[in-house]
């Protein structure tokens, strides 16, 4: 009763000390993480290999766009341009070739509905461009840049500068009034091959975002469904590895507490069913109840003979004690006494029984 008292009190003591989380609850929280971690990376891929296939297509439009229209713009006429039109008021020019040029640039949005081309020559001072012809001068109302705009780029825009040079692609969406839009310049050349002015396309990027967009939302779909499938699963399959161990944790309770009634019941609800043995191999838990219920049995065979030979013990040190209090006994001087007195009190009698009846007085 003392061990098992002491058992008790350490157990109870190591349950304090620990807080319990059930078997249950760490396959659900280790799947959900697991789970998210690996779908957050298959997302995070996929949005990015999606976003680059449709940015890579339209570099390919754009590059394409940029090559094959820049070979047909003089750049000397660009030059004429500048130094022989007239800017009207509404910073545009009456001048025809102004508006052939830019009918030549509206012909590219004709071809491709998502452009918007423009050209424009180097500027007096550094940074600074002066535009020349826009597509966007044809539209009711016209808008973007006029005839001898002047702009001084920075940051990304230097681009503008760079593309005077060599061609020149900006694949980071941007926005504006307008809507999303990548960018590619290249230069113009003359009649001697020499780079004179440059050509920009606004390439619109509402198809990246469209593709953007339709990730997020199917990735959400497939993410709710697929996350709760797996999650009802997951549920069900913790709760039939996490029972036998339950009904285990529950017998080891009982063997501790001494109830072996109550253990061999917790343990029948481990077998199988009947006609299953056959069909269905063992695995760690089975083995495991296997081998818990042996070290069991051995247990309890061991503290039956125990008990058997305490209880044998306790006799032998009952029968020890009470020889032990015989012997106080005797050794006192009382019980001297009292021996010596009966041993006159029998000789004197034996005594009396020799003496002849005639000689009596």
């Amino acid at each position: 009763m003392l061990t098992q008292a002491l058992n008790s009190k350490v157990v109870s003591q190591r349950k304090r000390k620990r807080p319990f989380l059930s078997l249950r609850f760490k396959l659900l929280f280790g799947f959900t993480l697991t789970f998210s971690c690996v779908f957050a990376g298959a997302y995070y891929w996929f949005y990015r290999y999606s976003t680059s296939t449709a940015l890579s297509r339209i570099k390919e439009e754009l590059i394409w766009t940029l090559e094959g229209a820049s070979a047909e713009i003089d750049g000397d006429a660009l030059l004429t341009l500048k130094k022989e039109a007239k800017p009207r008021e509404d910073g545009y020019t009456d001048d025809p070739r102004y508006w052939e040029h830019v009918r030549f640039l509206a012909s590219l949005k004709a071809i491709n509905p998502e452009v918007l081309a423009y050209t424009y020559l180097p500027g007096d001072s550094p940074n600074e461009v002066i535009f020349i012809g826009s597509s966007s001068a044809l539209q009711d109302p016209p808008f973007g840049a006029k005839f001898l705009e002047r702009f001084v780029s920075s940051g990304d825009e230097n681009s503008l500068i760079s593309g005077l040079e060599k061609l020149s692609i900006y694949l980071e969406p941007y926005t504006d009034e307008f809507g999303y839009w990548v960018s590619g310049w290249i230069p113009v050349k003359n009649a001697k091959g020499e780079n004179v002015g440059g050509l920009g396309i606004d390439y619109r990027a509402d198809y990246v975002i469209r593709v953007q967009q339709g990730i997020r939302d199917s990735i959400l779909v497939a993410f709710v469904s697929t996350y709760g499938g797996l999650f009802i699963l997951v549920f069900i399959f913790s709760s039939l590895f996490s029972r036998p161990l339950q009904v285990l944790a529950k017998a080891a309770e009982d063997v501790q507490k001494e109830d072996y009634d109550s253990y061999i019941q917790q343990l029948k609800q481990l077998e199988p069913r009947k006609g299953l043995p056959s069909l269905l191999p063992t695995d760690e838990i089975s083995t495991l109840t296997d081998i818990f219920d042996l070290m069991v049995q051995d247990v309890r065979s061991r503290e039956i003979k125990l008990k058997q030979q305490v209880a044998e013990l306790k006799i032998e040190i009952d029968e020890v004690k009470r020889q032990n209090q015989v012997k106080e006994i005797i050794d006192t001087d009382f019980f001297q006494s009292l021996q010596e007195k009966a041993r006159r009190y029998r000789n004197r009698i034996s005594a009396e029984q020799k003496i002849p009846k005639s000689e009596e007085p």
